[in-house]
């Protein structure tokens, strides 16, 4: 009796046993069904027999194949989509009308990549990005920067070709091209050739007046000078203050003559609250001479424009002012900016008609506003509060680099005549007053002093590698960058970099970009009028390289160096 209630309790089941088994079945059967539906994907004829030797294993007990193992079935599958491809590609040649390749070379060149529209795509895609990546970026020219510079430093992994430490012949070759205006390093030339010759020669500039113990360049109303008792006494001293301005007279004529002769390509004339740039005819592509001057003011803008001072008036333009009256007449070659606006009241000077007109208009509106019945001490509020905001419009460019104003021809000569009688131009107060411009040019000039900008040379560490620095301080001309970039290039300087401080009042200088003459020819076509500059210009003390800098008349060559960088035969700016 025992033993039967044994059996019968051994053939029960316990539910969790049940739910147990019925999990694991359904897990099997679930994994069963993706290996099948994986297998069918590839090959139906494969998965079928796949499954009766399932079938079979279950009944013979053998082992079951790793269904995750590679076997010939992947293989085949790879081989097939390849195969594929290559039916793709082959439908692609036929479109194309191009000849398909030879059949028994097919799997060859596929399985290598070489006859894939997709692998030709990526190689030509792979090939272009590797191209991009490894050409330099860079120009083969420098920039033309007319900003007066205060200070340039020059840096390079290797040593200069020069030092600092002149030889006698060194510096009387230097200082002999330089006045003399000869290109010493031309290989049939008698002076001393050398590296630091020619850095000597880069180094130097003519400068009028010329007072030890003050420094007029740059020229700023608030610096303090070394000694004030000297300028009291220049100041105070009427024939000393004079003398001095009958001196500069004659150096700011001769200047201009030489200019107007082209035999100066530009100079710089350094007043205390504005800096003129008068460049010679040829210059940038311009066929007369012209002048730049900035910043300027309301009153003195006003000022050209008073007949009765010079018995003509100056007229002008300012090509970085964006709100102004835009006109065309045949001395700006076209529509240019100009200082007045529509609605200045001083916009009308320049024609008596519209003068009239507008006296007549302004009658018109008193006279329809007391129709009006309004009072006429309310009428000339009305036009005193217009009168101020349109003199506050006109105010809102004074001093910056927006009043900058262009002359050129005639108008450049009447500039000139101003400068030099404006008294004006001479500043009063400060520790330069009674101090006449400063006048900085690259030739020689009647009663220009020749000076010399100091150069320093040294090594620096910057993340712990060396560099090679030479600095120069002084009043930097614009063919001063060009000039040492070019002795480096001939000197086989693979690498450098120069950065440049800026004089801040003279930015507008390059922002104009003034240049780029067109005139029609006979046939129809356009073409600059820089033809025959450089040839007139060929006594003017530059060497064809450098003349042929300055004359580009591109204004996009003209642009603000701050610093450039010398590499694989190439320069890059910022």
């Amino acid at each position: 009796m025992e033993g039967l209630e044994k059996v019968q309790a051994s053939e029960w089941k316990r539910p969790d046993q049940v739910m147990q088994l019925h999990r694991l079945k359904v897990k099997k059967r679930a994994l069963q069904a993706r290996i099948n539906n994986i297998r069918v994907d590839q090959n139906d004829s494969t998965v079928k027999s796949n499954k009766c030797n399932n079938s079979f294993s279950q009944f013979t007990g053998q082992k079951r194949k790793n269904p995750f193992a590679k076997d010939e079935i992947c293989k085949k599958s790879n081989i097939t989509s390849v195969e594929l491809e290559a039916s793709n590609d082959n439908t692609l040649f036929e479109l194309l009308n191009i000849e398909p390749p030879k059949a028994d070379n097919v799997e060859n060149s596929i399985l290598d990549g070489s006859l894939t529209f997709s692998n030709a795509l990526s190689k030509l895609e792979v090939h272009k990005n590797f191209v991009e990546s490894e050409t330099p970026k860079g120009e083969k020219y420098i920039p033309i920067d007319w900003t007066l510079k205060t200070k340039m430093r020059f840096m390079s992994p290797k040593p200069f070709p020069w030092n600092c430490k002149l030889k006698t012949s060194e510096e009387a070759s230097g200082t002999t091209g330089f006045v003399r205006c000869l290109d010493i390093s031309e290989k049939d030339s008698t002076l001393d050739t050398s590296p630091n010759a020619r850095l000597h020669r880069c180094c130097l500039v003519w400068q009028h007046p010329s007072l030890p113990w003050l420094e007029l360049f740059p020229r700023s109303a608030g610096k303090v000078s070394a000694n004030l008792t000297s300028n009291f006494t220049i100041v105070n001293n009427l024939p000393v203050k004079d003398a001095l301005y009958k001196e500069w007279s004659e150096s700011f004529r001769s200047l201009f003559h030489l200019l107007r002769a082209r035999q100066c390509p530009y100079f710089y004339v350094c007043a205390n609250n504005f800096t003129a740039l008068f460049r010679a005819a040829g210059i940038c592509g311009i066929s007369e001479a012209h002048a730049f001057l900035t910043p300027t003011t309301r009153g003195f803008r006003q000022f050209l424009k008073q007949e009765e001072l010079f018995f003509i008036e100056i007229k002008y333009t300012m090509p970085l002012r964006k709100d102004s009256k835009r006109y065309s007449d045949g001395a700006d070659s076209g529509c240019v900016t100009s200082d007045l606006s529509e609605s200045s009241p001083t916009a009308v000077l320049n024609n008596p008609e519209e003068q009239n007109f507008d006296d007549d208009e302004d009658e018109t509106q008193a006279e329809w506003l007391q129709s009006l019945g309004v009072e006429n001490s309310e009428i000339q509020k009305i036009n005193s509060s217009q009168a101020r905001m349109t003199l506050e419009k006109e105010t809102e460019i004074d001093n910056l680099k927006h009043s900058l104003i262009f002359v050129k021809g005639v108008e450049a000569q009447a500039l000139f005549n101003f400068l030099i009688n404006c008294k004006s131009a001479i500043t009063i107060t400060g520790p330069l007053a009674g101090v006449p411009p400063t006048l900085l040019a690259p030739v020689a000039f009647h009663g220009a002093t020749l000076k010399s900008i100091k150069v320093k040379e040294s090594k620096v560490r910057i993340e712990n590698e060396r560099y090679f620095s030479l600095e120069l301080k002084g009043p930097l001309l614009p063919h001063v960058l060009p000039s040492l970039c070019s002795l480096m290039k001939s000197s086989q300087l693979e690498q450098y970099s120069a950065s440049c401080a800026q004089l801040n009042a003279t930015t507008a200088f390059s922002a104009a970009k003034q240049g780029l003459e067109e005139t029609e020819s006979e046939g129809g076509s356009k073409m600059p009028q820089n033809v025959f500059g450089k040839e007139n210009l060929s006594d003017c003390g530059f060497s064809d390289e450098l003349l042929q800098y300055f004359c580009n008349p591109d204004p996009s060559h003209i642009q603000l160096v701050e610093s450039i960088k010398f590499s694989n035969n190439l320069y890059t700016w910022s």
